[in-house]
């Protein structure tokens, strides 16, 4: 996914000069298609019988090389599930594993990574919505303004968010098997919201070798908190990527080339707890109501102070509330003509998308 890099807090290398060679001599160029990112001028894949290079000119004429890599073996994930589980510390939820076999090659080592996708409803959404316009909230002596209850013509109740996975998950095939059997991929406690309505994920198998697996070990281990007598003191992690005349610094990398198989699995909270409540939503929905307006901003003359929360139109113009109902049964210390709720228990798109995957599946 497009990252943001105004919070990453990384310093990406622009406008380098990146090139995969190949061992017979073809080579595969890349262009920046976002900040750091680089990808194929063309498709390609990596064969079984070649070993491939990456190299790098930064922009200001810096050189860098990896060691030649290839393809260990392939493996393909036969069978992707979930299942009820209680982790070691008691906590309850669904484990997403994954069956794979060998089919070529030393294939031992395997990372994974993945895409999740959930749908998201709106707990509190309604047909109808505030609609704001001519507002001064300077004028005298009173603000001015018009608001509307007006329906809905965006899809706001249902959406669709997807987060890639941000950890480092790897096994080892250490038996005689010819495959890994019951690997847990995903741990989602079953009070998390993600899997109220219905979950997608899609797994990703990489094969690698003993050096890429022994680098993502120590980076993990690195990355791992505990008390202050077992934390792993940081220090360089010896990748395969270095500067090309040996002075420019250490170079933290690894360049891999890897088989993957992918594998896509749904399912819904009522698979596992048909009679249950469905996890909580993030944040509290109860239903609030505040005045319609508010003395002007630009009045003069003490105001005698408000014990009130800010009015529904000052909230509508910062984008903060949705629309529920008219406030029949006087809700609130301040009761206005209306009820809302937070933006997030009104609309969806606050959290994800309204456009459905094209992978979806009810």
């Amino acid at each position: 996914p497009v990252r943001d890099e105004e919070r990453d807090f990384v310093n990406y290398e622009r406008n380098a000069q990146v090139v995969v060679v190949e061992n017979s001599g073809v080579e595969y160029d890349f262009y920046e298609s976002h900040p750091g990112i680089y990808e194929s001028v063309i498709q390609f894949a990596a064969t079984n019988d070649n070993t491939y290079q990456l190299k790098i000119t930064t922009a200001d004429g810096n050189g860098f090389s990896s060691e030649p890599m290839a393809i260990n073996g392939t493996s393909e994930i036969i069978n992707a599930y979930a299942e009820k589980v209680v982790t070691d510390t008691g906590v309850e939820g669904i484990g997403i594993f994954i069956d794979n076999e060998s089919a070529a090659g030393n294939a031992k080592n395997f990372r994974y990574d993945y895409n999740e996708t959930y749908k998201i409803v709106a707990p509190k959404w309604s047909p109808y919505e505030f609609k704001l316009t001519n507002y001064d909230p300077c004028a005298l002596p009173v603000p001015t303004y018009n608001l509307e209850i007006v329906a809905r013509e965006v899809e706001e109740q249902t959406c669709y968010n997807t987060v890639a996975s941000n950890t480092i998950i790897q096994t080892q095939l250490n038996t005689a098997g010819s495959g890994v059997d019951k690997f847990m991929v995903r741990f989602i406690a079953k009070d998390n919201f993600i899997i109220s309505h219905r979950y997608s994920i899609e797994i990703s198998q990489l094969v690698t070798g003993i050096d890429s697996y022994g680098f993502y070990k120590q980076l993990n281990d690195f990355s791992q908190t505990g008390n202050i007598f077992s934390q792993v003191q940081p220090g360089f992690i010896d990748g395969n990527v270095s500067s090309n005349d040996g002075v420019q610094g250490s170079v933290i990398g690894f360049f891999d080339v890897a088989s993957v198989s992918k594998k896509r699995m749904f399912f819904n909270y009522t698979d596992f707890y048909a009679n249950e409540p469905l996890p909580p939503f993030p944040i509290n929905c109860g239903e609030h109501s505040s005045p319609e307006s508010h003395r002007s901003y630009c009045a003069s003359g003490p105001d005698g102070g408000s014990s009130c929360p800010q009015s529904i139109i000052e909230m509508v113009n910062l984008d903060l509330i949705r629309y529920v109902d008219e406030n029949f049964d006087d809700i609130g210390t301040c009761p206005g003509p209306y009820t809302y709720v937070p933006s997030i228990c009104g609309d969806c798109t606050t959290m994800g998308s309204n456009v459905v995957p094209e992978f979806w599946i009810e």
